[in-house]
């Protein structure tokens, strides 16, 4: 393992001895009218080290936050809790008026591959991170391949796949239980695929991959609407196969599912799961906070692609960004939206880079290269020890005194905003009050289930991450509790406990 880093840093300081990120006729990034604030020793050992800084990053995230029996992101056990339905032969799939409130929001892929596993671990986010983490790696991989095919070192390709781990919102879903990595895995999969430009890869392999990834999760159409758009300008001949193929796989295990869970698939992923609100104002910030990151290749990526189509140099890479910056954007405006909602945009960003007649060898001319390794190399560790780390730390001291606080009374369902708490000291999420609040607001769930169970004292421990006697409105509070759902817990139950930074209740 030390001789494969060290040859990969040899590499890497070889590869950038020269030259530029960018074509010199890009006159906006050309650096001829920039100071020189880095001297040639100074990039090429930011070039040489980045990589890894992004490997003991990734580790120090590694050892700071995951754990295979915690999670602090609620959205985590929530996932975590459908696959251990599936291993146990349970329905995923399903009403959501009885008991317990839960529903698999994503398609079946990512449940069953971490549910196989689970058959032989037992209950742990070990298999389900190992999976994103997995097709992360995977990720890395086709980016080697990318810049092998485009004439370049495939070092240059590993290279650039080490900045992804550098940036927060792809480092946080590299090894989460979620199923994002995955889809986006499969999306640059069927890319490659859709690349070699033969009948059986890009008729049906890219096409099947495709669909691998809208099985993972369903809103993963970036891929397949991109590679249409670009048939429809360059290929018409090939655009009703691959459609054909498309709606074909697409249909079969949809009827399929639909059939087997009595229609609750397409209720769960489409019209329980897409029932949030959307509001076009957090587009920015949430943009700017997850993605911004990334801000200065994204610029000069946008501004590439806009020279190359008015200059009519389409290729398949450039459709893929403009379709995947058109939808990323899009999508902020949900509810929840999140780190994970960026992952693909990321990865296309670098990749289209990559693509450019001389990208990513910064020990030349262009100062921004160096700027932008430099935010990052700073910016990472900060997210892994303070943004992220500080309360991923209070969260892993806080929750093995809460388990044996639970384990130490009587049996019974466990209302908690941390769905980790009732899933690994229960087995199982009583409703998963993100979803079921947002249900409650469309019109869709009634919440006078909760609000009887809360009044039956049914629940031997409430647990939030707000004092509930103190309720002040805030985000995560609002979109997890209804004012009735408060005000029921402040007449029924009384404080307990904290174990900062949990609040815990007993029934009155």
């Amino acid at each position: 393992m030390t001789h494969l880093f060290g040859k990969f840093f040899k590499k890497s300081t070889e590869t950038f001895n020269t030259a530029t990120l960018l074509d010199d006729s890009s006159e906006k990034f050309n650096s001829s009218s920039t100071p020189v604030y880095f001297s040639h020793k100074t990039r090429l050992i930011l070039c040489r080290y980045m990589p890894l800084v992004a490997i003991l990053c990734f580790l120090t995230w590694s050892v700071t936050c995951l754990r295979s029996d915690f999670s602090r992101d609620d959205a985590d056990p929530e996932i975590l809790n459908q696959t251990w339905r599936m291993a146990r032969g349970l329905d995923i799939y399903r009403d959501i008026n009885a008991p317990p409130f839960a529903f698999a929001a994503y398609p079946p892929l990512y449940f069953m591959i971490s549910a196989f596993a689970l058959k032989f671990t037992g209950l742990s986010f070990l298999p389900a991170r190992l999976t994103s983490f997995a097709a992360a790696i995977s990720i890395a991989w086709v980016m080697a391949y990318l810049s092998r095919k485009w004439g370049k070192s495939g070092w240059i390709g590993l290279w650039a796949a080490s900045l992804l781990f550098l940036i927060p919102a792809f480092l946080y879903n590299s090894a989460r239980c979620h199923p994002q990595m995955m889809a986006v895995a499969f999306s640059i999969l069927s890319f490659a695929a859709f690349l070699q430009n033969r009948r059986r890869y890009t008729l049906v392999l890219s096409p099947l991959l495709a669909l691998l990834a809208i099985y993972t999760k369903q809103t993963q159409i970036v891929l397949p609407l991109a590679m249409v758009l670009y048939l429809v300008f360059r290929n018409r001949k090939w655009l009703l196969p691959y459609i054909s193929i498309l709606a074909i796989g697409g249909l079969i295990p949809f009827l399929w599912l639909q059939k087997i869970t009595g229609g609750y698939f397409y209720s769960n992923i489409i019209t329980y799961a897409g029932n949030l609100s959307y509001d076009a104002l957090t587009i920015i910030p949430v943009f700017l906070h997850h993605a911004g990151p990334l801000f200065i290749f994204i610029g000069i990526a946008l501004s590439l692609l806009w020279k190359r189509f008015k200059s009519r140099e389409w290729e398949e890479i450039d459709f893929y960004l403009l379709v995947v910056f058109l939808f990323t954007l899009f999508s902020l405006g949900r509810l929840g939206a999140h780190g994970q909602y960026v992952v693909e945009l990321l990865a296309v960003v670098l990749i289209f880079l990559l693509r450019m007649p001389v990208s990513f060898k910064t020990a030349g001319k262009n100062i921004w290269v160096s700027v932008q390794i430099l935010l990052l190399l700073v910016q990472a560790p900060l997210f892994i020890l303070l943004e992220e780390g500080y309360p991923n730390r209070a969260a892993n001291r806080a929750y093995h005194e809460i388990y044996q606080i639970i384990k130490s009374s009587p049996g019974g369902p466990i209302l908690s905003q941390q769905g980790s708490f009732p899933l690994f000291t229960r087995g199982e999420i009583y409703i998963q009050l993100f979803h079921f609040t947002g249900l409650y607001r469309a019109g869709i769930w009634d919440q006078k289930h909760l609000l009887d169970a809360i009044e039956n004292r049914t629940f031997p421990y409430v647990i939030t991450e707000f004092p509930v006697t103190e309720s002040n409105g805030g985000a995560d509070e609002r979109e997890r509790f209804t004012p009735e759902i408060i005000e029921s817990l402040k007449a029924n139950y009384k404080f307990m406990k904290e174990v900062y930074p949990y609040y815990i209740y007993r029934p009155n």
